[in-house]
């Protein structure tokens, strides 16, 4: 169905696709925005609990990163005299 608007105020071009990229594009920015702006509210009204999870976080990375680093390590060398 035609935009109604623009048919009473005498626009006679093509109507612009609903399934373009640039369309989706900009559904995909703004549902982008939306989400941080809601993570940004969770944010800032609960800093405790950020903190906490971002320092969870951190030492989970650190530990896995430990562990495959120290399981790919070379085997000790032995000296034999």
């Amino acid at each position: 169905m035609a935009n109604v608007r623009n048919i009473r105020t005498g626009f006679t071009g093509e109507l612009a696709d609903k399934d373009s990229v640039a369309h989706r594009a900009k559904e995909a920015a703004s549902y982008v925005r939306n989400e941080a702006n809601a993570v940004a509210r969770g944010v800032q009204g609960h800093p405790s609990a950020t903190g906490t999870a971002v320092l969870l976080v951190g030492a989970a990375a650190f530990l896995a990163g430990y562990l495959m680093g120290s399981s790919s390590a070379p085997p000790p060398r032995t000296r034999f005299w």
